[in-house]
C-alpha cells in the first residue's frame, strides 16, 4: 500500500471544514483535486472514509480511526522537517502551545515573547481552551506542549511545576460581602455564583471546595473570564477565577477580592507533553524559558 502526503492533507482538511469545496478552498487546490485525492485514499485503504447523511458528510468509523492516524503522520512529518531545520540552523520554525484560560491569557504572553526575541527563527502559535480540551489536543497531537490547572495522568503525559496559582472569590465593590470585608463561608449560602465551564479546572476546583462544605450553590455559567469579571462588576454574583485573572481590576478598584476562611484555593499550574512526544532542540529551548524564567507579576 502506497500513501502520499497529499492525499492525508486532502483528507483532513474535508474532515474539518466538512465539506469538499470548503477544503479546497482551504488547501488552495481545485475541488475536483481533493476529491480525486480522497478518492485514490479511500482506494489505497481498501475502505469508505465519508458517508452522505442527510445532505451532509460524516466520518465512517474506519474514517474516525484513519482520522487520527493521519494526524500522527503529518505531525512526524512536520516534526521530521523541524529536526533537519534545525540540524542546519539552529532553533526554528513553529512550535505549537495550548493553554488552559489563565496562563494562557495572563502568563503565557510574556514568556512566549521573549523565546521569540531569543530565537528569532521560531515562532510560537498558542492555542487557548480550558484544561480539558488542552489535554485532547495533548493526545492527538496537535498541540506540542501544554500548560494546564490540574495535573495530568503521569502515566500519560509528562508534568513540571509552571507557578502556584489561587482560585479566589470576587465581587463588585459595592457588594454587601465587599463592604463587610470578612464572611464566613456560610455567608456565601444565598449567592449566586458566575463560574467557567464545567471542563475547565478552576471549576472543578471550586466544586470540590464547595461539596466538601455541603452547598449547592446556585451557578450562572460563563465561559470566559472577561465575561465573568463584567458580570461581577454589573452585580449579577460572585465571580470564581484565579488571582492573575483579576490581579489588575483589584488594584485599580473595579472589583474587591472576598476574604473567605479557608480561601484561596491553592493549586500549581503545569507544563505538560504526552510521554510520546519527541522534544525537539525548539521545544527543550522553550522549556528552558518556561521553567527558569521569573514569573510575570
Amino acid at each position: 500500500m502506497s500513501l502520499r502526503i497529499e492525499w492525508l492533507r486532502s483528507f483532513l482538511a474535508v474532515t474539518e471544514t466538512g465539506g469538499f469545496t470548503r477544503a479546497a478552498r482551504t488547501l488552495r487546490l481545485s475541488q475536483p483535486a481533493v476529491s480525486t485525492h480522497v478518492r485514490e485514499f479511500e482506494k489505497s485503504l481498501g475502505t469508505r472514509l465519508f458517508e452522505h447523511v442527510g445532505g451532509t458528510i460524516h466520518l465512517t468509523r474506519s474514517g474516525e480511526a484513519v482520522a487520527r492516524e493521519s494526524r500522527r503522520i503529518l505531525e512526524d512529518v512536520r516534526e521530521l522537517k523541524l529536526a533537519a531545520q534545525e540540524s542546519e540552523g539552529g532553533v526554528q520554525g513553529v512550535l505549537k502551545i495550548g493553554a488552559s484560560t489563565t496562563p494562557g491569557n495572563y502568563l503565557l504572553p510574556v514568556l512566549l515573547g521573549k523565546f521569540e526575541r531569543e530565537y528569532p527563527s521560531a515562532r510560537a502559535a498558542l492555542t487557548i481552551g480550558n484544561s480539558g480540551k488542552i489535554m485532547d489536543l495533548l493526545r492527538v497531537n496537535e498541540v506540542d506542549l501544554g500548560v494546564v490547572g490540574l495535573e495530568p495522568d503521569p502515566e500519560e503525559f509528562v508534568s513540571k511545576p509552571f507557578v502556584r496559582d489561587e482560585i479566589v472569590l470576587f465581587a463588585a465593590v459595592d457588594h454587601p460581602l465587599a463592604k463587610k470585608g470578612r464572611a464566613a463561608w456560610k455567608d456565601l449560602a444565598g449567592e449566586r455564583f458566575l463560574l467557567r465551564e464545567r471542563e475547565s479546572a478552576t471549576r472543578k476546583l471550586f466544586e470540590v471546595w464547595f461539596g466538601k462544605r455541603r452547598l449547592e450553590p446556585q451557578v450562572m455559567e460563563l465561559g470566559c473570564p472577561e465575561t465573568i469579571k463584567r458580570a461581577v462588576a454589573a452585580g449579577l454574583g460572585v465571580g470564581v477565577l484565579s488571582r492573575h485573572s483579576i490581579k489588575w481590576e483589584v488594584a485599580q478598584g473595579r472589583l474587591a477580592e472576598l476574604r473567605i476562611p479557608d480561601l484561596p484555593i491553592q493549586r500549581w499550574l503545569y507544563v505538560v507533553h504526552h510521554r510520546r512526544k519527541h522534544l525537539s532542540t525548539g521545544l527543550r529551548a522553550l522549556l528552558d524559558i518556561l521553567l527558569r524564567e521569573p514569573r510575570p507579576a
